[in-house]
């Protein structure tokens, strides 16, 4: 048997530990075993951390209405640290009212008009949301009434009593009529 140090880039059966010649009769076990002796490892000595100040539109909406807050575009620190030495470490996620949003955003510069205008798009997506969740299950009881009618009673149903009995569901739905619905504000507006 006769192993060589590999001469050329690696490949998936050598590991990238050794390169096999032809007569060589190197089983997958001899491969291992001498791949665990040539182990390799990466340690990381420093950490940057980029401190970013808040900023207006986060990707998230918040189901308690108000402004979402997000990222400025700039980190307002940068500075580097061992690995180890940090003092203290914080996990998991702090969930801000919609009070404090607005007044996080008020300390970050941000006008009162423009938070006020982030806060009623927020409302205008809630809204949206809460709708478009009525409706589904609005339909999946309808759906599960007319899973029970038979299938003969429905298909004797003439076309104009069944456009009737559609036009009817959405007259009675308040959010139906496309005039009640708010306009959504443009984000382009700063």
């Amino acid at each position: 048997m006769r192993i060589e140090p590999s001469s050329r880039p690696t490949d998936e059966n050598t590991m990238g530990y050794l390169n096999r010649s032809e007569d060589s009769d190197c089983g997958p076990r001899e491969r291992e075993e001498v791949n665990d002796q040539q182990e390799k490892r990466v340690r990381w000595s420093t950490i940057t951390v980029y401190e970013f100040g808040v900023g207006l539109g986060g990707s998230a909406v918040s189901d308690r209405g108000g402004p979402s807050i997000g990222l400025a575009d700039k980190p307002e620190f940068t500075w580097t640290t061992k690995v180890g030495e940090m003092a203290e470490c914080s996990e998991g996620i702090h969930r801000f009212s919609p009070h404090q949003r607005t007044r996080l955003l008020k300390a970050a510069g941000i006008s009162e008009g423009i938070i006020s205008r982030y806060a009623r798009e927020t409302n205008i997506i809630l809204r949206s949301r809460r709708r478009t969740k009525d409706d589904e299950e609005t339909e999946s009881e309808e759906s599960e009434l007319e899973d029970d009618e038979s299938e003969d009673e429905y298909d004797s149903m003439s076309r104009k009593r069944k456009a009737e009995t559609q036009h009817s569901m959405y007259i009675g739905h308040p959010h139906f009529v496309p005039m009640r619905r708010p306009r959504m504000i443009p984000t382009n507006y700063v």
